[in-house]
């Protein structure tokens, strides 16, 4: 843990107080490790959020949830086994690149089953009354931790609430909460999916790249995107295209060649997208984000 980014997240006041109540108290207890502990870890790196600050793209859960539940403070958390990260709140300034050891939270435990951890008064639990997380500044009373769960059965980490009093939830919070945070999971899968949908269209268009131009690279790929898109290219990837007879100069300007044009038909780029009368420039940026984005 930073503890320059742990005095800016909680303040020099609250860190202090924490710093004590960890001094002072008994620790939490430690969970059971889940039994596919291995393959839940792999899935919660391959989101890639964690050194990430997505948290604009949470906050309407915690929000939401926060709502639902009536409490005091809402988490949107991913646990890698090691720390807790929480990807965004509310109630309170997280810090989402900010780990907690998972072993002092009250998430660990909502790892061992697909349904909710719900602990309404913390005082009457031996796993954590009397711990740190129950005494000043966090004063966690009451608990509720909803599973972000996959399909396949592995939980990436939770949707909670704290609350400085007991935390009872009807039966229809309970249901308004699991709903929430399955959505929450599968917006986490969505993120991946277009990444590695992202990552794999990429890959194969530099395959198709190379069948014109066998040693081209991943930065030649993405010159021929910025000017099929633009019409642009920094000067050296001109200079590459047009020795790999895929544009040519004429009194207008860069022009795709017959084999530039094939190769752009080969990519599944539509022919609107081309710009090649435009003066070469050196590009401004975004060329290959927009070009993909009218692939989807």
């Amino acid at each position: 843990m930073s503890l320059k980014r742990a005095i800016r997240a909680q303040g020099l006041g609250n860190f202090l107080k924490l710093g004590l109540a960890i001094a002072t108290s008994k620790k939490v207890a430690v969970a059971t490790v889940p039994a596919n502990e291995q393959l839940r870890v792999a899935r919660v790196n391959e989101t890639g959020l964690i050194g990430r600050d997505v948290s604009a793209q949470f906050e309407i859960f915690a929000e939401v949830a926060k709502l639902i539940m009536h409490c005091d403070k809402v988490m949107l958390n991913l646990l890698d086994g090691a720390c807790q990260y929480t990807i965004t709140g509310a109630g309170e300034n997280f810090d989402p690149l900010l780990g907690v050891p998972q072993n002092m939270t009250f998430c660990q435990f909502a790892l061992a089953s697909p349904e909710p951890l719900l602990v309404p008064d913390t005082s009457e639990d031996k796993r954590f009354s009397g711990t740190p997380l129950t005494k000043p500044p966090l004063n966690c009373r009451g608990y509720a931790g909803f599973p972000l769960n996959t399909a396949d059965g592995v939980i990436l980490g939770t949707l909670c609430g704290t609350h400085p009093e007991p935390l009872i939830l009807t039966d229809t919070q309970i249901r308004m909460m699991r709903k929430l945070a399955t959505t929450a999971a599968g917006q986490i899968q969505t993120m991946v999916e277009q990444s590695n949908l992202t990552a794999s269209r990429v890959a194969g268009m530099l395959g198709k790249f190379k069948n014109f131009a066998p040693d081209g690279t991943i930065d030649e790929l993405i010159g021929f995107l910025d000017f099929c898109a633009r019409g642009t290219a920094l000067p050296e990837i001109i200079e590459v295209l047009e020795r790999d007879s895929i544009i040519t100069e004429s009194d207008v300007g860069w022009q795709l060649t017959r084999d530039g044009t094939d190769l752009r038909s080969a990519l599944g780029l539509a022919p609107e997208s081309y710009r090649g009368n435009e003066q070469v420039l050196a590009p401004q940026g975004g060329g290959l984000d927009d070009l993909l984005g009218k692939l989807e």
